[in-house]
């Protein structure tokens, strides 16, 4: 069965189905539903985009290649889907009746179709994001919202109230250009796609979110969303658009302003607090998996610029790893007093001055930047402490500080700080560096002592022992069972000794010169007063203690030049006194004066000369 054409008006490309049933039906002079009961139709599954009532429909119309307008298709219980994009119910306004007045007009203006059939319902007016006509340039208006089950998408029995007064609402109508959302949301469900960002979600995901974004940044990151008006739905979507409209890069800095606004207020710290509406729309109001791109942008964002960690949750997501802390957070971490925090903090120029001017949740620094000090600052001590606790007897713990080896982890002296801080897990460290290969001494092993005798014994310093059992230079550590820490060590004074002497000065000492001379200590001591024996001081290699030393090629050289009376008599087999007066009868006497040196001391080239038979040359 096929109706007379006289009913079936022009069907147009834009136009929805049930306009142009609503259409027919008017043509008949009928509601739509009572229509199609009459032609054995169902007008909700025609309204659902049900296919075989559609090409039922067709049939009736004349449409022998299927109906040439656009078709919503419902997919699901609140989906639908037009030109193969899903759009869900709240996308559109499929109860409300809107429309450009200037459309409506020329639509009355073709004399093709009977008056009553001109006017027709064009599918982009049914997407709610869509607020403008792109023809005229100006707002779609409401021209009916009767939803009445009998009413709801009967187009043309909707609009005739409209129609009737038209003339004035063409006079009324304003201009607007269409927004840059709105042009891209036509064009996206027309089939055209684009390189951008937004084009990675559904059409209608990409509008709402460019509309929440947008009011936020017009309205306030706490808007009511109920509370805007049409115009101002409008403008937030232009807003949300040129955010993104530059990709997540564009979303990411307009979090950050977000977060800028935030710091401005005194509001306790939270994404709900900070991110506001769009937060809670995410959250709470949608849990539409189409969003979740935008979630993930969120997400990271806050991970990356909010003191946020494993215990702190958004969208359901938990950071894997913290990287930012305030000193809220911090002080909920360790314990530690935020005024604690702050001066350590500042200090050691993980915060500057001016942040000290902001609320503790305000004030922001990298995690892992600060974990060393986190860690450390609730189990300080001071160095009197730190005796107690490696159990050392003083000055121990200052010489190993001062050596170095104790280091504080916050140091002193300073206004804000006036003891050094040492925490206890380097301290821990210290003492199992020092144990670490150590196993209790066995009873034969008696030879072994402690540190602090050793140092005696050994003529060194407690942190010189220290540090080679820390590198590992000595193979004989053991631990007194009945002492605990520093005290327990024990070690072999053998091992340490060769270990601990000083690089050899190079010289004689004293002793070693009288003995090289063979004469007194008198005679040496003389000869290096009246500088006739060039000495200087250099520190024992054994005792370390300073020593008067000869070098060795300075009394080489001395030798060679003079002997001792004594040396060359028994050197030459001639007695003493018979030498003595043999020189002296040839006109050699001593080389130095009688009451410099307390003994008689010849130049050999003058022996030499006056006497080659006593001491021939080399």
């Amino acid at each position: 069965m096929k109706l007379n054409p006289f009913y079936i008006p022009t069907c147009h490309p834009d136009e929805t189905l049930t306009s142009f049933v609503s259409r027919v039906a008017s043509m008949a002079s009928r509601s739509a539903r009572d229509f199609c009961l009459d032609m054995g139709l169902n007008f909700q599954a025609l309204c659902d985009g049900d296919a075989d009532e559609i090409d039922a429909f067709s049939e009736l119309a004349g449409f022998d290649d299927g109906f040439p307008g656009t078709t919503f298709k419902r997919t699901g219980e609140r989906w639908f889907e037009l030109n193969g994009a899903p759009l869900p119910r709240a996308s559109l306004r499929r109860a409300t009746v809107r429309v450009c007045p200037h459309c409506i007009q020329e639509d009355l203006s073709r004399d093709a179709d009977h008056e009553k059939a001109r006017s027709y319902g064009r599918w982009f007016w049914t997407i709610a994001s869509i607020r403008t006509c792109s023809k005229h340039k100006t707002p779609l208006i409401v021209a009916a919202a009767d939803d009445s089950p009998q009413m709801v998408h009967d187009f043309s029995m909707l609009l005739q109230p409209f129609v009737d007064d038209i003339d004035r609402h063409v006079d009324t109508a304003q201009y607007r250009e269409p927004s840059d959302l709105e042009t891209y949301l036509e064009n996206r469900i027309n089939g055209d796609r684009s390189d951008i960002w937004l084009s990675s979600l559904p059409a209608y995901a990409g509008a709402r979110a460019c509309e929440i974004i947008g009011a936020t940044k017009f309205h306030g990151a706490d808007v009511m969303a109920e509370s805007l008006t049409e115009d101002q739905w409008y403008e937030a979507g232009q807003a949300g658009f040129e955010i993104a409209v530059r990709g997540a890069e564009g979303i990411r800095g307009y979090l950050d302003h977000m977060q800028q606004k935030f710091a401005e207020t005194r509001h306790a710290w939270g994404p709900r607090q900070i991110y506001g509406r769009l937060y809670e729309w995410l959250a709470h109001e949608t849990d539409d998996t189409a969003y979740d791109e935008l979630r993930k942008i969120i997400t990271e964002h806050a991970f990356k610029t909010l003191p946020m960690g494993p215990d702190d949750e958004i969208f359901g997501q938990r950071a894997e790893k913290r990287i930012l802390h305030s000193i809220h957070s911090a002080h909920l971490e360790t314990g530690s007093h935020p005024k604690r925090l702050r001066k350590v903090l500042r200090t050691v120029g993980l915060i500057d001055e001016a942040q000290l001017r902001q609320s503790d949740e305000r004030i922001l620094f990298r995690a892992d930047d600060a974990e060393f000090y986190l860690q450390r600052i609730e189990e300080s001590m001071s160095l009197n402490q730190v005796r107690a606790y490696i159990n050392a007897p003083r000055p121990v713990d200052r010489v190993l500080f001062e050596a170095g080896i104790l280091k504080p982890w916050l140091q002193g002296g300073t206004e804000t700080f006036k003891d050094h801080a040492f925490a206890k897990r380097d301290l821990d460290d210290f003492l199992s560096a020092l144990t670490a290969d150590a196993v209790p001494a066995a009873n034969d092993e008696n030879t072994l002592v402690p540190i602090l005798r050793v140092t005696k014994m050994a003529n060194c310093s407690t942190p010189e022992i220290v540090q080679l059992i820390l590198d590992g230079q000595l193979d004989t550590v053991r631990t007194d069972p009945e002492l605990t820490g520093f005290l327990s060590v024990l070690v072999d004074p053998d091992e340490v000794k060769p270990q601990v002497r000083r690089e050899d000065h190079g010289g004689y000492s004293l002793r070693e010169v009288e003995q090289k001379l063979k004469t007194t200590t008198r005679v040496v001591k003389a000869l290096i007063n009246h500088h006739h024996l060039a000495a200087e001081t250099a520190v024992n290699p054994i005792n370390r203690c300073p020593q008067t030393i000869v070098k060795r090629d300075v009394l080489d050289a001395f030798m060679d030049e003079f002997e001792t009376a004594s040396s060359l008599s028994r050197r030459s087999g001639t007695h003493l006194q018979t030498l003595m007066k043999r020189l002296h009868g040839l006109g050699v006497d001593a080389a130095f004066p009688k009451d410099q040196i307390p003994a008689t001391i010849y130049a050999l080239d003058q022996v030499r000369s006056a006497d080659p038979d006593l001491l021939p040359d080399p």
